[in-house]
């Protein structure tokens, strides 16, 4: 539930990333039993590079949004790429070339 809130909180944000990077989505938010730590996995069509240091030059920002919580533990956010994807275009790849 906690990690649906954090990606409410952050998808607007992702309407602001620089042109470069295409379409940036939120693919996963897990949050520690613990609630010390938010891993936000991010996808984006063209230059996934440029999206992951667009939101981690943002994080400050986003952790006081994630303030507004009014929890006892707020977590910290981390992002991650998820390169989901382009491991499946690689099987693919390797597949075709057993053909």
């Amino acid at each position: 539930m906690l990690g649906s809130v954090i990606r409410g909180i952050i998808a607007p944000v992702l309407r602001e990333c620089p042109p470069e990077c295409g379409v940036v989505t939120i693919t996963d938010v897990v949050v520690s039993e613990d609630f010390s730590y938010a891993t936000v996995s991010v996808s984006a069509l063209q230059s996934p590079e440029s999206a992951l240091k667009f939101l981690e030059g943002r994080v400050g920002e986003l952790q006081k949004k994630l303030g507004a919580l009014r929890r006892r533990h707020i977590p910290r956010l981390r992002f991650r790429l998820d390169r989901t994807a382009e491991r499946g275009d690689r099987i693919d790849t390797l597949l075709k070339s057993l053909e």
